[in-house]
Order: structure tokens, then sequence, then C-alpha cells
């Protein structure tokens, strides 16, 4: 039988940090889709994560609670730090060369990072250390899921705990790439990317899709 709590109840937060402390692996709702993850520094967490969704060692996102967490896991900008005082929270991934060794990023160079505009999954992510794995919560080439139930019948009792909040957007967030000169749009989401191309025209910036 499946663990499930509603987010919008204040023991579910307490369970749901044990269980990721723990190196336990949570479903739960952001301000996009539905995402399932846990402890980015835990190799087994990431094992776990990965075998969820039947994918190869392809990155994962890493979801944190404030832009100074985010700014510890890679090596910002100027353009960084402004996409993330007009857009954080809320639905945009960056993407930006990592500082430092991330078991969730596989050895790759690049890591992607997001403050979420869910204010009870930041408080959340807050509460575990301020980091968390955050991959849409489905099996790979599927699509993501919007409600609980969706995530369930994908994951069944591979996940130690389920977090209802409802139904959630039909888009992920929206991912790109950052450089001192330039954008590149890797995954168009819930953020307009007209609005980051416009962005760019008005900073002198290069745009790419």
């Amino acid at each position: 039988m499946v663990s499930i709590c509603s987010i919008y109840e204040e023991e579910c937060f307490t369970t749901a940090n044990e269980v990721v402390r723990l190196g336990g692996v949570i479903v739960f709702p952001t301000d996009t889709v539905y995402g399932v993850g846990g402890d980015p520094f835990n190799i087994n967490v990431v094992s776990r994560v990965l075998h969820l969704k039947k994918r190869v060692s392809k990155p994962f996102p890493i979801l944190v609670s404030r832009p100074e967490y985010a700014y510890k896991l890679i090596i910002k900008n100027d353009v960084i730090e402004d996409l993330a005082r007009r857009y954080w929270p809320g639905s945009l991934t960056i993407l930006a060369p990592a500082r430092v060794d991330i078991p969730a990023i596989f050895g790759k160079s690049l890591v992607g990072v997001r403050v979420t505009g869910h204010p009870l999954l930041n408080k959340l992510i807050d509460m575990v250390g301020g980091y968390l794995i955050g991959t849409s919560a489905n099996v790979t080439g599927m699509p993501a899921s919007r409600e609980i139930g969706d995530a369930i019948r994908y994951f069944g009792n591979g996940v130690d705990l389920y977090i209802d909040g409802g139904p959630t957007k039909d888009k992920p967030s929206t991912v790109v790439e950052v450089g001192t000169s330039y954008i590149r749009v890797l995954r168009s989401g819930l953020l307009d990317v007209n609005e980051l191309k416009e962005y760019c025209g008005n900073k002198g910036l290069s745009y790419y899709e």
C-alpha cells in the first residue's frame, strides 16, 4: 500500500523531511507538474530515481529553496543573477556550469537549478537542507504527472512517500542554458520563450532555440 499525505497538512512536512533525510524518494507537487526526487547528493537516491524513470544517466535538475543555494552549485554570472531576480520563484530552470560534484548530474559539466513558484514546496525543500532532485514524475517518454494518481500509476510502491497537492499545470518548466553573452532555450515550457527572446534583445544578448 502506498504512503500518501497532503502538502496542506503540517504533519506531511515532518514525514517528508524524515523520508528525504533518511535517503528516501518522494513525489511532490510543483508550480508546473509533479516531480519525483530526493537528496541530490545521495548516490543511492539518484540511482533509485533513475530506475523509476527508466532512463539513462541524463542529469537531473535540482530544485532549491532560495537563490543563494543555487549559487553554491553553479558558477554564476551577471545574466544568471538578473534572470533569477526576474523569474525566481517561478518556472525557469537555469542551466550553468557546476562548481561542485553532484551525483545527480552524473559527472556532466552543467547543472540545472530552479526556485519553484510553489511556496509550500519551497518550505519543504528548505526543511530538507535546501536541495531536492526535481525531475518530472513520469517514466521517460510518457506524459508528466498532473495529479498524484498519475504518479502512483507510474511508480507504485517504488516511492516512499507521495505528497498530494491537487492538480498541477500541464507544462514543465522552461529550461535555458545561460552564458555571459547568450541564452539558449533547451526546452520550451510554462515560461513563454518569447519573453526570453525579448529580454535578450533588450540586453544585447544572443538568443538561440
